[in-house]
């Protein structure tokens, strides 16, 4: 089995490195991913860090361990080379886009409840945490203006992929 085909049977499939991926594990219910996969020198690994079995794990995708070893009739140290992963760049700005908003709200929200406080009213010590929590917040605007501009290049990068396309395809 080449990786291609173990990683079409899973969910949320999202790369970890070279020769690494993570995915929801499909023999129990997976809200975060936790199923490790990895190419071998013989064949593909497979790890749930939830604790399944690897026996649990390749009966509920269908297929037998045996089928996670590559083809025995390929030469000793030189496994299938799978494809490279086609990134939706679109869809990777917008998570970008998704975090730098999460970022603001939070700072947003920060920023309103200490406006809104008197601080003659605290002890030191709780102003220097009040202190420390602005900081984070300034520090969560800045990491979503970059987050942001993240977005903004790999939506200009996707532009130019659709705009090459187009024109070679006319």
């Amino acid at each position: 089995m080449t990786i291609d085909a173990l990683l079409s049977l899973l969910d949320c499939v999202r790369p970890r490195g070279t020769g690494k991926w993570v995915a929801r594990c499909i023999a129990h219910p997976d809200n975060t991913p936790s199923l490790s996969v990895s190419e071998g020198e013989w064949g593909l690994l497979l790890n749930c860090w939830a604790g399944c079995t690897l026996d649990e794990i390749t009966a509920a995708l269908g297929i037998e361990i045996k089928d996670l070893f590559f083809d025995a009739s390929t030469p000793h140290g030189h496994r299938p080379t799978s494809k490279p992963v086609k990134i939706d760049l679109v869809a990777l700005a917008f998570r970008f886009e998704l975090g730098a908003l999460d970022r603001r709200l939070r700072a947003e929200h920060v920023n309103q409840t200490v406006n809104a406080i008197s601080i003659n009213e605290f002890p030191d010590n709780d102003l220097d945490r009040l202190v420390d929590a602005v900081a984070r917040a300034y520090a969560d605007i800045e990491r979503a203006e970059l987050l942001e501009g993240v977005a903004e290049g790999l939506r200009a990068k996707a532009f130019v992929r659709r705009e090459a396309t187009v024109s070679h395809a006319a």
